[in-house]
Order: C-alpha cells, then structure tokens, then sequence
C-alpha cells in the first residue's frame, strides 16, 4: 500500500488501446473494510456517479487525475481501479483495485469537550525545587554544598563543628522525623502559628518552591571536638527554613530545628539560637529574642523534640509602581556543654546562604513590589504555571501541546526547561499576532464549521507560543524575540505565520481533529504554531491569564510554565518528520 501525505491525492494508471488509439480513464474509489476490500464507493467528484475522468492520452502512456478538497479523509485507507475508453468504446471490465492511504503528518483526535468543566488552579502546581530565571538574568548553575565544615573556636574543653550540608540522609534510625513541624510535636500553648503545606511537612531533604511559600530542609552533622582535634561526641539535627510570602508589606520566615535521632550521650547539652538575618536594602527585620522560641531550642542526651521560631521582615510598600530584590539569610548559632557539664566555646556562624542546593541557590531570592492593586512578594524564581482547562477547551489544548512536545524550541514545557517569558509591551504584542495571525480571512480560508460550537462562534487563529511572549514567533530578534519565524523564501527578513506549523480542527467521524492544513506539510524544525479553531475554544483557553498573572505579580520578562493538561497516545511517531506522521489520540490529565 502507498500512503499520501494530502487528501488531494493524485492518481494514474496506465492505459493501453488494441488498436493503439487515444484513450482515457475513468477513477473509482472506495473506502477499504479492516481486511483490504472494497466496501464504500466515495464521491470524488459532483457528477452523476461520483467519478473522476482523465484527459485523453496516447495508448502505453499514463493517465492521471487529482481528486479535489474535501473528498477525501485523512488517515482512512481506500482503493481505487480504472475502466478506459477510447472514444467509441468503454472497457467492459474495471481493472485490479490499488490500494493507498491518506496519513496527514498531523492527526490529533481530540476528546469531547466538557462544558461544565471548572478552571484547574494555578495554586495548585506542584513546587519546584531548581530556580527558573526571569528573561536575560544570570543562569549560572551552582554546584551545591561545598563539602566544608564550618567550626568554633577551640580551647582547653575542646571545639563545636557542624559538619557540611549532607546530600544523602544518614544511615541512621531516625526519631520519627517524617514531619517535624507535626501538630502533635507543637505546643498547645504555641503563639506561633507555622502556615501549612503539606510538601513541606513530608519533605525529607532538600529544598521546594512555589510562588508564595518555600522549604529548605537540612541535615547535618553536630561533632564535638577534643582540644587536639579528636572526635569524641556526634549526632545529627535537621535545620527547616520555611519563607512564606503572606503580607502586602512583609514576610515571613520560620526556622525550625530538630534532631535527626536521639541526641547522643556522649554530649551534656545542646542550645540553638538566632544569631542575625540579612535582607537587602529595604527591608527590615524584627528579630527575635530567645522567649519567642516555641519549643525549647536546647536538648539534653535522648532528646528528640523541636523547637521554631518565627520571624518577621518588612519593606516599604507606600511608594507606587516600584519593586524591590530581597535575598534574605539568616545565621544560626550552636553551643556544645560535654558529658562532663563543661562548655566550649560556641559556634556563631552558621550562615544558611553559605551552601545551597544544586541548581537552586537564587530560588530564595523574594521580590517585592507595588506594580498591582496592592503591595506584594513572590519568590521570583520560581516559575508559576499557568493550566490550561484542557477538558472544556481541548482544541486549544492539543494546539499547544502539539507545539510544546513537536516544534524544537518546546515553548513553555517545564519537562524540557523550556520556559515562556512574558512580555508587557502592548503595541509589540500587537505587532507579534498580526505577523503570525493577521492575513485577512486565514481562519476563515483554511478552517472548517464543524469546529464550531454554535451558531454565535467564530473560526479563529490560535497562534503558540503566545503573542504576550518573547517565545512568539512573530517577535523579530533585533526586537528581542528569541524564536522569529521568518519564511525561508522572505524577500523581508520579517516573522510570518507562514514559516509556523499550520492547522486546523475538523470533525471527522463525531470527533474533532487537529489535521495540518492540506499542502503546508511541516517538516518539524517549526518555531511556532498557528491554527484555525473554535473562537470560543481560542479565546476560552485564556481569558483567566490576566488573573493569573496578577495573582502571581508576573512582570515583564518573568518565566512561567504552560501546562496544556493533555497527553496523546500516538503511532507513526518517531521525533516527528514527515514519514512519521504525528497521528494520536488525545486524553485529558
């Protein structure tokens, strides 16, 4: 069987006369049951009997026709046989069937659309625990902790040292410390109320993000020293930092220390305290004294239990329309009493920001503004995600996700770390859709009423990467673009959708498709996507991004994630080329 890779597919045969005259053909085509045999006779064309005929060629030579728009389906196998005649008489028998296929290189089947489907939550994403960095910022990586340990001073009692940041949990049998910061831990008295977050609580190690709340959780090692240098007493504790964001003009932080298991009785006694934090210009810290910790930070040998302690930092929220980077830090201070009741000299330096996860040492950075109705904080680089309500609008769905998972750049997939940046300039904006979308009539021209929802919708071009985005293809680099779609046959240089991947939705079999538009076949080095589609679909998908993205303060430049809530299960796929098709049926998540 041949396949095609457009309904509009030609066919020939050969013709041979007896008496070497001038003959022609006559096409018939039918759609082929599951074994191969013909069993429905299409109409290719609006005559009588539904076929096409081939001009008059001369005899051993090859006849053809081109069956026109709309005949034909995609990704449906036919067979089509011929019968001549050479102007005075007709074949009498139809000679052998051929059979071939129509496989678009795009067919996505999308799943019905469920109108009373509610708008997923953009609070609800799951946290990340790498930095996603803002348009044009520093993307150096760090290699996480150091490896160092950080010591006090020494004396005849001996010296207090915290070993380096573990990477790994110890292999040791933990005090029950799946989640320290527990209710049953806490006091019943506590002033302190610790916000809840349920990824933080079970959080193990390590270090988690969203927009508003953050967990950095350490465990490292408490070693007491001899005066020559000597181990003598060691045991584990875990160090919480917990920021949240939860004020117009302030945050948030809440340090909590636990031990990892039962203090050792090698040691006397331990204390914890605050020894200072740092912010940034702007921003002022109300610290707290050792009466503010709930829990006793200090523990004696076989002790297990925790101690928190809440502080809070201010900025200046009166003056509008500004922001503010803040990169609070603050450092811990540890004393050591040995087995004897002597104490050494403490520790006063262990400063959190001195070693940081990898690939996540600027996920604490906070920045502050006034740009919004009113004053607020977010973690800057912690990228949202904004969710499409893939179930109610699937056409604009699957138009994303087939440019997120196919088109190289992946605009906007947070599996390929390929985030989108927003971008605030109105007039650019504008400038971006028209070049991808602005032909006069291309949704009309090239799409199809069937996917419509109703009487009062409108075809539309759905253009991705989005227009508000410096990932649109329609953004040139010199005006800072960072995917120009410029045709390859540009006498201008300027972005236009023709150089995009071109479909469109199309019902087919009491489904709606997403096919590529018939004679734009991509070849997949695509930067963008547009398609016409259901204007109700199109402008559904995005009417609550402007609530997003005030309620998660994103400004120009800012990454975010698209999440299309879509997945497909596809055949003929292999990295996507035109010999193989992306055919797939698509299912919400």
């Amino acid at each position: 069987m041949w396949s095609v890779n457009t309904p509009q597919v030609t066919l020939s045969n050969t013709v041979t006369d007896g008496d070497d005259d001038e003959a022609n053909l006559t096409f018939e085509v039918w759609e082929a049951d599951s074994n191969g045999n013909p069993d429905t006779k299409v109409s290719i064309s609006d005559s009588q009997f539904g076929v096409l005929v081939s001009d008059f060629v001369e005899s051993g030579s090859v006849a053809s026709v081109t069956v026109g728009p709309g005949k034909l389906e995609a990704n449906v196998d036919y067979l089509f046989r011929t019968s001549a005649y050479d102007g005075s008489l007709y074949e009498t028998d139809w000679s052998g069937w051929e059979p071939f296929r129509v496989e678009l290189p795009v067919d996505l089947t999308l799943p019905n659309p469920v109108s009373e489907s509610p708008d997923p939550s953009w609070f609800d994403a799951a946290p990340v625990g790498e930095h996603t960095k803002p348009l044009g910022a520093d993307t150096t990586r760090s290699l996480g902790s150091t490896g160092t340990e950080q010591c006090g001073p020494v004396n005849d009692k001996g010296q207090v040292c915290l070993g380096p940041m573990l990477t790994e949990l110890p292999d040791t049998e933990a005090a029950e410390l799946a989640d320290p910061l527990n209710s049953e831990d806490l006091s019943a008295q506590a002033e302190v109320d610790i916000p809840e977050a349920e990824w933080c609580d079970t959080l193990d190690m390590g270090i988690l993000s969203d927009r508003f709340t953050q967990c950095d959780r350490r465990v490292r090692q408490v070693l007491l020293h001899d005066s020559s240098g000597v181990p003598v007493a060691d045991t584990y504790f875990s160090f919480t930092r917990r920021l949240v964001l939860d004020g117009t003009d302030s945050f948030s932080e809440y340090v909590t220390v636990k031990p990892y298991e039962p203090v050792s009785d090698d040691f006397g006694q331990i204390d914890m305290g605050i020894v200072g934090h740092e912010c940034g210009e702007g921003c002022t810290v109300s610290e707290p004294e050792r009466s503010d910790w709930e829990g006793e930070p200090s523990w004696k040998p076989g002790e297990t239990h925790p101690a928190w302690v809440k502080t809070t930092h201010g900025w200046d929220s009166s003056t509008s329309n500004a922001e503010y980077l803040f990169e609070p830090d603050v450092t811990l201070g540890l004393s050591v009493q040995d087995s004897d009741g002597s104490w050494v000299p403490s520790l006063n330096t262990f400063k959190w920001s001195e070693e940081d996860w990898h690939q996540a040492e600027d996920l604490d950075q906070i920045r502050c503004d006034t740009k919004f109705d009113d004053g607020g904080c977010v973690f800057l680089n912690a990228a949202p995600t904004y969710p499409f309500n893939a179930a109610k609008y699937p056409q604009a769905a699957a138009h994303a996700w087939l440019i997120q998972t196919m088109a190289p750049n992946q605009p906007g997939s947070q599996s390929a770390d390929k985030p989108l940046y927003y971008m605030g300039d109105s007039d650019q904006n504008r400038r971006n859709r028209a070049r991808i979308c602005g032909e006069s009539g291309w949704a009309t021209n090239n799409g199809h009423s069937s996917a419509l929802s109703d009487e009062f919708d409108d075809l539309n071009c759905d253009e991705f990467a989005f227009a508000s985005t410096y990932n649109s293809g329609g953004m040139s680099a010199d005006e800072g673009g960072l995917n120009e779609a410029v045709p390859s046959d540009s006498t201008t240089g300027v972005p236009n959708g023709r150089a995009c991947f071109q479909t469109f939705a199309k019902e087919h079999e009491d489904r709606i498709h997403l096919y590529n538009i018939d004679g734009m076949i991509p070849d997949f080095t695509e930067v963008c996507g547009r398609s016409a589609i259901s204007g109700y679909q199109n402008q559904g998908s995005m009417s609550p991004f402007p609530t997003f993205r005030t309620d998660m303060r994103i400004l120009d430049g800012d990454a975010y994630w698209l999440d299309p809530r879509m997945n497909g299960n596809c055949t003929y796929t292999n990295g996507g080329t035109p010999a193989d098709p992306v055919i797939c049926t698509m299912t919400t998540t």
